[in-house]
């Protein structure tokens, strides 16, 4: 009984405090892991618009909905929407939208990320098009 409870805790151990992957494992089976599309933002498109983080995150919400992409989730507080059902692509591939206030000045860059290329090249064309229409770009 002594080694059961020993090996949990060091279960424990292991997942509070060791691999990273380890804590984010439960976000991966309910699938709402961001860190494969935070990983890729060293590859992402992106584009400055004239507008507040909050404009910027509503907009692409709005423009989402309308072209009938799946807002799979919103996070206001990190400043990411993830989307999904981006046509060309698997209805399952995540595409990551990505919000930073560029501070100094009144912008905020947009970028979008994927593992899949395709899926980002689609998604980047239609939100940016869309959003230089509400927003000057920078």
């Amino acid at each position: 009984m002594k080694i059961l409870r020993g090996a949990l805790g060091l279960v424990l151990l292991i997942s509070f405090f060791g691999c990273a992957s380890l804590l984010d494992a439960p976000k991966n089976v309910v699938g709402v892991s961001i860190r494969d599309m935070e990983d890729r933002r060293g590859f992402s498109i992106y584009q400055a618009f004239e507008c507040t983080a909050q404009q910027c995150f509503d907009a692409v919400v709005d423009i989402a909905t309308v072209n009938k992409y799946n807002v799979f989730l919103k996070d206001e507080m990190r400043g990411v929407i993830v989307l999904m059902n981006v046509p060309g692509a698997v209805d399952t591939t995540e595409v990551g939208v990505f919000f930073t206030s560029l501070g100094t000045q009144t912008g905020t860059k947009v970028e979008i990320s994927s593992r899949s290329s395709p899926a980002k090249r689609t998604a980047a064309v239609l939100l940016f098009a869309e959003l230089a229409q509400k927003f000057n770009k920078i």
